[in-house]
């Protein structure tokens, strides 16, 4: 799935970096680099296995990064979605889903982003 979604994202035309989990992007220092200043969002399952999507969700918040994160879950019950509401995600998705619905939930993320920027005097 995180293959065939970052082909079909880069086929759409994005710049698509597709990791194994949030350890492996924390671990990268990505969200502390260039990466965490250019126009850019995480996609990301909130059942990951070591750190989940919730959890990363988290940290960045405690660290203060704008990097919006959209959720993605296969699990679509009552459980999943209070976690996800409780974790403040830009957006969030529940698989399948379709290519506009991908497309919306970025561009919201992409708006959040452009929006929270500090304005020049």
């Amino acid at each position: 799935m995180r293959r065939a979604l970052g082909s079909q994202l880069q086929i759409l035309g994005f710049e698509v970096l597709v990791l194994e989990s949030a350890k492996e992007l924390l671990a990268m220092g990505l969200l502390t680099s260039e990466f965490a200043t250019k126009d850019a969002c995480l996609l990301v399952d909130v059942y990951m296995p070591e750190i989940s999507g919730v959890e990363l969700c988290g940290r960045l918040a405690a660290a203060q990064s704008r990097v919006p994160i959209v959720l993605m879950s296969g699990r679509d019950d009552e459980q999943t979605r209070l976690v996800m509401r409780e974790a403040h995600s830009i957006a969030n998705l529940f698989k399948p889903f379709d290519e506009r619905t991908l497309l919306r939930a970025i561009r919201k993320a992409l708006r959040n982003r452009l929006g929270s920027r500090p304005s020049n005097p």
